[in-house]
Formats: C-alpha cells, sequence, structure tokens
C-alpha cells in the first residue's frame, strides 16, 4: 500500500499517456503490420465503397481513437480520484489493468456486431493483443517519467547548490583596486564604512571586535556597484556607511552625523544628497 510517486499520475503526464500510447501503438500496427491484426472484420466498413488495405488502415485508426477515448475518461477518474485519496502501488496497477479491460471491452463489443464469433472468444483474442500491445508505450511513458523527475529534481539541486553558492559569496564583502586585484575580503557584517580621500578608499572594518583600517586604491563610484544589494550605501561625497552599524542619527550645527556602536569609530556625517534614503530606511520609512 505504499503511495506511488504523484508525479506518475500528475495532470501532464497523465495527458502524454493518452496522446502517446494509442497513437505508439497505431504507428507501431502500420509499419509492422502484425499478422494477428490482419484477422480484423472489415465486414463494418461494407458501408463504403473502399478497398481492402484502406479498410484496414480505417480499422486501425478508429481503434486507437477509441483507445484514446477510453485512457482519457480513465484518467480523468484517476486525477478525480487521487485528489482525494493517494494512489498506492496496487491501486494503481488495479487501475491500469481496469483500463485494460475497459478497452478490450469496448473493442470485443464493436466486433461482435460483425462478427459470428462468441463475444468471450473474441474477447479473449483482443484482450491478449491489446496488453501485448499496451506494454512498450506503456513502459515507454513510465521511463519516461521517472527521467524527467530525476532531471527536474537534478536541476532543483543544481539551482539550490548555486544559491548557497551565491549567499555565500554575498556573505562576504569582496574589495578590489582599480585593476580589478583582490585586495579584502571580508564578512559583510565587519564592515564599519568606507572613506575616500583622492584616489584612495579607506576600509574600516572589525577584526576580534577591534576596528581594522586598510587603503585600497580606487573610488567609492567604482567600488559601489559590487555593494549592492546590500545596506552599505552612500551617506556622503566621501563616505559609505554599513547601516546595520548605525546606533544614532543626530543633527548639530556643523550638520547631520550618524554614530556607529564600535569604540573608537568617529562619527559619520550624512549630506544632505542622502539624507532621505538614510533616514527613512534608519526610521522605518519615517523621513524627517
Amino acid at each position: 500500500m505504499k503511495p506511488i510517486p504523484p508525479y506518475i499520475y500528475k495532470r501532464s503526464n497523465q495527458l502524454i499517456m493518452v496522446l502517446f500510447v494509442p497513437l505508439f501503438c497505431m504507428a507501431f500496427i502500420f509499419i509492422y503490420h502484425p499478422s494477428d491484426f490482419d484477422t480484423i472484420d472489415k465486414r463494418f466498413f461494407n458501408w463504403a465503397p473502399i478497398n481492402e488495405d484502406t479498410g484496414w488502415h480505417i480499422a486501425i485508426s478508429a481503434i486507437a481513437f477509441i483507445g484514446m477515448i477510453v485512457a482519457a475518461l480513465s484518467r480523468w477518474s484517476m486525477d478525480i480520484y487521487s485528489r482525494a485519496f493517494p494512489l498506492s502501488y496496487k491501486s494503481y496497477i488495479l487501475w491500469i489493468v481496469g483500463e485494460i479491460i475497459a478497452m478490450t471491452l469496448v473493442y470485443s463489443g464493436a466486433s461482435s456486431l460483425v462478427s459470428d464469433q462468441p463475444f468471450f472468444t473474441i474477447y479473449e483474442m483482443t484482450f491478449n493483443k491489446t496488453v501485448r500491445t499496451l506494454v512498450i508505450p506503456y513502459v515507454i511513458c513510465y521511463i519516461y517519467f521517472i527521467w524527467q523527475e530525476r532531471a527536474h529534481q537534478m536541476k532543483m539541486m543544481r539551482k539550490q547548490m548555486e544559491e548557497d553558492e551565491y549567499a555565500q559569496t554575498r556573505a562576504f564583502i569582496q574589495i578590489a583596486d582599480e585593476k580589478g586585484k583582490l585586495q579584502l575580503s571580508v564578512k559583510r557584517e565587519n564592515i564599519l564604512y568606507l572613506e575616500s580621500a583622492d584616489n584612495y578608499v579607506s576600509v574600516y572594518y572589525l577584526n576580534n571586535n577591534l576596528p581594522k583600517k586598510i587603503m585600497v586604491r580606487n573610488t567609492l563610484k567604482k567600488l559601489a556597484p559590487s555593494l549592492e544589494g546590500t545596506n552599505i550605501r552612500r551617506c556622503h561625497r566621501s563616505y559609505m556607511v554599513n547601516l546595520d552599524h548605525v546606533k544614532v542619527m543626530k543633527r548639530e550645527k556643523e550638520g547631520v552625523f550618524l554614530e556607529l556602536g564600535t569604540a573608537n569609530v568617529p562619527e559619520i556625517p550624512l549630506s544632505k544628497t542622502y539624507h532621505t534614503n538614510v533616514s527613512e530606511w534608519l526610521l522605518g520609512g519615517a523621513a524627517e
């Protein structure tokens, strides 16, 4: 009674089976022309002036079409049933058996209208043909469904690995010089602020809870794109600050300043150009 994987009977795969199985069977019979299918009674087509070959092809096409209708009704019923009761391997196999029996009954009923043979004789012969014809396309479908699911799982695993790798990368701030050579790689939360002076940028960061400094030959303008998506924001023409470390924003005669909750770190000026964006972030949208 173990539940069968839902992808086996999900709606898109049901549709694939409804279309593929009858068409595969029809193509198989047309191409390989099994001898026992030549015994199909052509009297069913006496209403039209058609030759034997044409009648045979029409008969096979009609069988495939009937099979498609029966399969569609069966899979539609399965879809409704599976919403309320998850299918187990046992119930799914029984459903497939019932589906084949239903197809055989329809074929046998149609054949009995134009044949002198007893219904059960026709049914036995038709059942054998139906089973032998359906085995290959059914197996192909299930192999495809399993392969498709494995491919989907691999894709999701690769995506998750890429996301994890990206998150790990974004957890570190990469500071490079003007030639693109990496000078500093530090955890994002350890960055305090950046200060620009001429063609150099001083990067202040925490190491063992103590502020450290490194000078890099570059400009804030060139470094800004690599800091997008972080809380390290421009607050002044010469400063970028990690807003996660800002504890106080105060106004003095000289202007507005930001205080970081770290000893031996000076106040960071906040200019009018960047005041709105920074204050909205710090005050939760309530800008001064």
